[in-house]
């Protein structure tokens, strides 16, 4: 734009171009990452089942209250924690002990069959085994989820200057800077993935993500142009 005569101008010159990032809409007064996480926490309960099922229903069965388990720990804030699905977490050795001691006293007081009677070690072994399933699967679910990765040394914000493409013969009137197209295609894929362009026109970004070791896709309507870039592509990949 800098070679432009600009007291020929009638509007201001369109220097920039838009680009969306589009991802399923989550709804209104929910924070942009609440999805992603609110998933997370929902595959912890489901892993963790077994266990917070056995604390839950031993508190169940004997009805016991949120008092006398503060009363017994010495720990109110970690009754929700210990028998709800919510943050859920294993008690230590120390605190399942007491607990033990208060679920055996008020089943005896009720001639009831006791509770929470497993051992902590088998408990720990069995949160290791269910834990390490979890790892796994939010492993794979965070692999699932949309790329965008930017490092120090590029722009992180979502405002970039390049300077545009300088004429040569054969350009295309909308070609975009090779530099621009390869710090979107490094921000928002991983190696090997696939990237689309449906506007192909001189296949810069098909170019770029060759080099970025991703694989392409181009669609171009003008002939005369797609047989160009096609063997403009495959001088590169030779």
């Amino acid at each position: 734009w800098n070679g432009c005569n600009k007291e020929s101008l009638r509007a201001y010159f369109p220097a920039t171009e838009r680009i969306l990032f589009a991802e399923h809409y989550q709804g209104p007064y929910r924070p942009k990452d609440a999805g992603y996480a609110a998933k997370g926490s929902a595959l912890k309960q489901h892993v963790m089942a077994p266990l917070i099922s056995y604390f839950r229903d031993a508190r169940a069965a004997l009805g016991i209250t949120a008092k006398q388990i503060a009363d017994a720990t010495g720990k109110k804030n970690m009754v929700s924690h210990w028998f709800s699905a919510s943050q859920w977490q294993l008690p230590n050795e120390s605190d399942y002990l007491k607990l033990q001691s208060l679920f055996a006293r008020v089943a005896e007081e009720k001639h009831q069959r006791g509770e929470l009677e497993k051992p902590h070690h088998q408990l720990v072994d069995t949160y290791t085994s269910l834990n390490r399933q979890y790892v796994e699967l939010q492993s794979e679910y965070k692999h699932l989820r949309r790329y965008f990765g930017v490092t120090a040394q590029v722009p992180y914000t979502d405002v970039w200057t390049h300077k545009p493409v300088q004429f040569y013969p054969g350009k295309h009137p909308c070609e975009k800077p090779a530099e621009m197209l390869q710090q979107i295609i490094s921000a928002s894929s991983r190696p090997g993935d696939l990237v689309a362009d449906f506007f192909m026109g001189s296949g810069s970004t098909v170019k770029a993500a060759l080099a970025l070791g991703r694989r392409a896709i181009g669609v171009e309507l003008e002939t005369g142009r797609f047989e160009q870039t096609v063997r403009e592509v495959q001088d590169l990949i030779v």
